[in-house]
């Protein structure tokens, strides 16, 4: 069975807006998502962090 991460609307939103931040638009390669996924996932994870630390 393959492993299958299924992403929310807002997920998919906020990779897009990533993405275009870096002038990807449009069809983009596989890996450019791959790297908009990575760096929309870290920014989550640090504004989490930040926000249960008292930041924002």
């Amino acid at each position: 069975m393959a492993n299958v991460i299924v992403k929310s609307d807002e997920r998919i939103a906020y990779e897009a807006q990533v993405a275009e931040s870096f002038g990807c638009r449009g069809n983009i390669s596989a890996e450019q998502r791959e790297q908009a996924e990575m760096i929309a996932a870290k920014t989550r994870e640090v504004c989490r962090d930040n926000h249960m630390n008292g930041g924002y």
